[in-house]
């Protein structure tokens, strides 16, 4: 075997493992999980695992960074398919979309980071920081934008709304094969939702 298929080898391998453990950790929790259980479900040896993470921890920070970084991607890919200075609303569903998109599409790797993100080491967390950081941050500076221009009315804290609509759309990885809804159509009515509420003013 050459080195240029060895080195391919060892990153399907890699990228094998990281797949079964997104799995794992998505279904039985970063305490439930076990490294010995992540070889088995790919017929692997737990030895031959460790040599390419040498911890459960090592294992979830990886799984943690490229949930964070497909989400990254997939909004900004969706971001970028609008007109150079696109509105607020425009924006919105987009990355709503984008969003959507990358926890339905990417479910194990999206929904292991959201579950576990109470239960991991300090250290996993700080080393994923970055990352989450920089994601929150669009959505911030795209909250307090709108805030300024009024199309969010003022009094209202951005910071719960932004907090609000994470969660909505985080946990659409729990009922959405079962809402027979697409992902164009949640992202729609989600964006419906934060702009316009569900309340309707009775009128004379």
């Amino acid at each position: 075997m050459t080195l240029m298929q060895a080195t391919k080898k060892s990153v399907v391998t890699r990228q094998l493992i990281l797949d079964a453990a997104a799995k794992t950790l998505s279904r039985h929790g970063y305490h439930g999980t076990y490294l010995k259980d992540i070889a088995a479900s790919i017929n692997m040896q737990a030895g031959s695992l460790y040599y390419h993470f040498n911890s459960k921890e090592a294992l979830m920070q990886e799984v943690l960074n490229k949930s964070i970084q497909l989400i990254r991607d997939i909004v900004e890919e969706e971001v970028g398919k609008l007109d150079h200075k696109p509105d607020f609303v425009s924006l919105l569903k987009a990355a709503i979309r984008g969003h959507l998109i990358a926890i339905l599409r990417h479910a194990d790797y999206t929904l292991a980071s959201i579950r576990n993100y109470g239960q991991i080491p300090k250290s996993v967390h700080d080393f994923a920081q970055a990352d989450r950081d920089a994601y929150e941050n669009f959505w911030r500076e795209l909250f307090e934008q709108a805030a300024k221009e009024g199309v969010i009315r003022s009094g209202v804290n951005t910071h719960l709304l932004r907090l609000s609509l994470f969660g909505s759309m985080n946990w659409a990885t729990i009922w959405y094969a079962d809402s027979g809804t697409s992902v164009e159509e949640i992202a729609e009515s989600q964006a419906d939702l934060f702009l316009h509420g569900c309340y309707k003013e009775e009128r004379d």
